[in-house]
């Protein structure tokens, strides 16, 4: 929107948006939706004369984990059919991460954060069952000490990802992209690319299906868990208690 992108914001909670208006200066020129991103996409792939997007992120939370069906083939086949032909869509993956730079005060966790986990492949599975061309980044590069004694690989991961045969290619920020701010000069370029054999878990995945979720699923409880873990050392329990 900073940058005068013609945006359409798809939000499920009225609430959620009066928020973001009020308390984190969302700016108004852009298109609200205020309904289930699912009925949305899939009324408007629906519509073969519907709105088509150059850009979509795909970026959810629900305090813990993320909703498995915005995670399913249907919903990425859906998305798929909302692009233009050379339009890239972006998926975020955001756990909590103590790595804390600059600005950033806190991470969220999902099931689809851990590289020593079933569901990140699977989801990473999917996603490449849709889209033909993809790359895949991490905020920061593993580390095999931290990940022996802690026994998980939470990370930030963005997927970029295009309709096209061709491979993905990101070109170099200059100086107008970064808006005067420092957290896009140091964040906005990703770095740490990640490949297939990044993902350690040793399970066989399957396309994660609308009638098929098993395999993310039975990790919600511990990806909460988790997620409430970390933020408790995030910020001190005198917050929680008070919250």
């Amino acid at each position: 929107m900073a940058h005068g992108i013609n945006t359409t914001v798809v939000e499920i909670d009225p609430a959620v948006y009066e928020l973001a208006l009020k308390h984190f200066h969302l700016p108004h020129n852009h298109t609200a939706v205020i309904e289930d991103a699912i009925s949305y996409t899939e009324r408007l792939a629906e519509d073969r004369e519907g709105r088509r997007f150059d850009y979509i992120v795909h970026d959810v939370f629900t305090g813990g984990a993320e909703p498995i069906p915005l995670f399913t083939l249907e919903f990425l086949q859906s998305l798929n059919a909302l692009l233009k032909p050379n339009g890239a869509i972006v998926i975020v993956s955001t756990p909590p991460s103590r790595r804390l730079r600059g600005p950033v005060l806190t991470r969220r966790q999902n099931f689809a954060g851990d590289f020593m986990l079933t569901p990140i492949k699977a989801v990473m599975h999917t996603i490449r069952e849709v889209f033909p061309s993809c790359r895949i980044y991490r905020e920061h590069m593993k580390d095999d000490l931290l990940v022996e004694k802690e026994g998980h690989d939470f990370v930030n991961v963005v997927v970029f990802c295009t309709k096209l045969s061709e491979p993905v290619t990101l070109r170099k920020p200059v100086y107008t992209d970064y808006l005067n701010s420092e957290s896009r000069r140091q964040f906005l370029e990703p770095v740490f690319e990640v490949f297939e054999s990044d993902f350690l878990s040793e399970d066989k995945v399957r396309p994660v299906r609308n009638n098929d979720t098993e395999q993310l699923a039975k990790y919600h409880d511990k990806s909460a868990m988790g997620h409430w873990e970390v933020m408790r050392r995030v910020m001190p329990a005198s917050v929680w208690e008070n919250w």
